[in-house]
């Protein structure tokens, strides 16, 4: 009998009792959105995957390199002055009758409309070396492919080879297009 009463005491305050809550159910993960993983997401490097467009610009004042990268509708252009820090310009790159190229860094914007191109280049040049004489055979020069970039308000064209690029010395020994 004391079973009898035992369990009837159980029963009876189980059922006084205040009912507890129902456990918690979890929250199934939403699913994957593609469209908020692209916009959340970095953009990729394209650097990584699009072969380098070089120009250097070399003068008593000043020499800048400027690679510029672009592929799958995105453009990267770093510009570093020597010694200096590389400023990033990101955008857009279009591929129509010219390559155009938007891009926008911290403090500008640019736009560059680029035709392909051959471009004769010159021998690197050592401006250490003495000049030639006059009679002397003139250096052998190369033809590449290259893409000719017109940026607004400059009347020459800012020609970008592939790797490792071309250069313009504006002034002594070595003047004119260069390979690098």
């Amino acid at each position: 009998m004391r079973s009898r009463s035992m369990c009837a005491l159980v029963v009876g305050f189980a059922a006084c009792s205040s009912a507890s809550p129902p456990p918690a159910q979890p929250v199934p993960p939403a699913p994957p959105d593609a469209a908020v993983a692209i916009v959340d997401a970095p953009p990729p490097d394209i650097r990584l995957e699009a072969p380098a467009y070089v120009f250097r610009f070399t003068s008593a004042a000043r020499t800048e390199t400027w690679s510029l990268w672009f592929a799958h509708g995105a453009a990267v252009l770093d510009v570093q002055p020597v010694g200096g820090a590389i400023t990033q310009y990101r955008g857009s790159a279009t591929e129509a009758a010219t390559l155009l190229v938007e891009v926008a860094g911290p403090t500008a914007k640019m736009k560059l409309d680029c035709k392909r191109t051959k471009r004769e280049l010159a021998a690197p040049c050592d401006p250490a070396a003495k000049p030639p004489k006059a009679k002397a055979k003139a250096p052998a020069t190369t033809t590449i492919d290259a893409l000719d970039c017109f940026v607004e308000g400059f009347k020459e064209p800012m020609p970008f080879g592939p790797t490792p690029g071309i250069e313009y010395v504006a002034d002594g020994v070595c003047a004119g297009y260069r390979s690098l």
